[in-house]
């Protein structure tokens, strides 16, 4: 009996988790999607390029801003409660993205995409650990990062195609989009449990209060090597929002490819992404050091920016190498996970992790419409056709991909000391034959 209630649990832990890695991929989608329809959206709307790359870090911003306070609130209120909210809201900033007018209510509807993204993978996780054997959260936690990766391929070429079966009525596809949240909301708030019922004789421990978030905060702050790591792994990652999620289609169309074929040329940087994380990762543990992989991904995408800014390739399948390397060395975020939990003392991992998550997103959010607005300024001296940019527009603000990766670089070959995969707070005990 107790090994068919085992079934019975399994089962539906897994739909259970399905359901939100299932939005988990959803809110991988919201995140890019702009990027496919960036000119006709300048052009109806009547933005500036600057206008355009700020209303998409709505998105980022609140999404960096909530990463800290949103696993607290998933302790408090649990996963189902909040991850219903959440796609609800999610869902709702996509819809209202289809009816937007101008600036301001673009902007707030993809705050609204944000603040309900920024639960999803924070929720996952927390369901997977509450359904699912510990020793198998590495795999489950391998298999969300590859399902994320599938949102923005589908936001590429496939959502390319469907506006071209549309007719590029931008606006009816995105409000289907939006309109597909709402029904996740309903399947996730009448499937989704927190954890399993509890058994007969089971035994319930309590944990003792915790730090309060600014004490921890506060302690973390004061760690040289966290302020280091941060900053590496938000130069290490803007490139792959500013091409995914902003410029990346627009930049191959000023290059002589069809929204189509740039969409999926641009989708190829998630695959990379999606490859380079449990790749990097594994590399870098086998050979215990961190440091080699930081500094050698962040010269290697030097070298991928300079030759896509200043070096014009007709040939597709070279963009689609150029863009896959572009996601893959964006992947090094993932060790400075690593690398930041190593530098801290253990009960502050998961408050490191929250604040490393943030810098990334805040990058994200901030860096773009900068690198934006050298983009317009170099439109608007050449020409005046609103959405419309050249090759020359773009390099005029894409000089800066490869300083960021410099940037990351600098940081993680003169700054970011080597951890060799161990905790640098922990007692290391010695034996004494180890000694003679």
């Amino acid at each position: 009996m107790m090994e068919k209630d085992s079934r019975s649990h399994l089962s539906l832990g897994i739909l259970i988790w399905s359901l939100a890695a299932l939005f988990f991929l959803y809110e991988f989608f919201l995140r890019v999607f702009v990027s496919t329809i960036s000119d006709q959206v300048i052009a109806d709307l009547s933005l500036t390029a600057q206008q355009f790359a700020t209303m998409g870090a709505g998105y980022y911003l609140i999404y960096s801003f909530m990463q800290l306070p949103v696993g607290i609130l998933v302790d408090r209120f649990g996963a189902r409660l909040l991850l219903t909210i959440a796609v609800f809201l999610a869902g709702l900033g996509g819809f209202w993205f289809a009816f937007v007018e101008g600036f301001l209510s673009g902007f707030l509807s993809r705050c609204f995409m944000g603040f309900g993204s920024s639960f999803a993978y924070v929720c996952l996780l927390v369901l997977a650990l509450n359904w699912f054997p510990r020793k198998h959260f590495g795999l489950m936690a391998g298999i969300a990062n590859f399902l994320g990766a599938i949102g923005p391929i589908l936001a590429g070429g496939p959502l390319a195609l469907l506006l071209t079966l549309f007719h590029s009525n931008w606006r009816l596809v995105v409000g289907g989009i939006g309109a597909l949240g709402f029904v996740l909301t309903v399947v996730i708030g009448l499937f989704v449990r927190n954890t399993p019922p509890r058994q007969k004789g089971e035994i319930i421990h309590l944990e003792p209060g915790k730090e309060s978030l600014f004490s921890r905060l506060g302690e973390l702050v004061r760690i040289p090597q966290v302020w280091v790591i941060i900053l590496y792994a938000g130069f290490v990652y803007v490139c792959l929002p500013l091409l995914g999620a902003y410029w990346g289609t627009s930049f191959l169309q000023a290059r002589g490819f069809s929204r189509t074929i740039a969409a999926f040329i641009a989708s190829m940087m998630w695959i990379g992404l999606g490859v380079g994380s449990p790749v990097l990762g594994k590399l870098s543990d086998s050979i215990k050091r961190r440091k080699p992989i930081l500094y050698g991904t962040a010269f290697l995408g030097m070298i991928v920016t300079i030759v896509v800014v200043y070096f014009h390739v007709e040939n597709k399948w070279v963009y689609m190498v150029l863009f896959f390397l572009i996601g893959f060395v964006s992947a090094a975020q993932s060790v400075s996970f690593a690398a930041i939990a190593e530098h801290v003392p253990s009960k502050l991992h998961a408050t490191a992790i929250g604040i490393n998550n943030t810098m990334i997103m805040l990058f994200a959010a901030i860096l773009p419409p900068i690198v934006s607005a050298f983009i317009g300024r170099s439109a608007a001296m050449h020409h005046e056709k609103a959405g419309h940019f050249t090759a020359a527009d773009f390099q005029a603000g894409f000089f800066f991909m490869p300083i960021f990766y410099l940037c990351a670089y600098l940081l993680a070959l003169f700054f970011i000391r080597e951890t060799y995969c161990r905790q640098q707070f922990e007692v290391v005990k010695v034996d004494k034959s180890d000694l003679s």
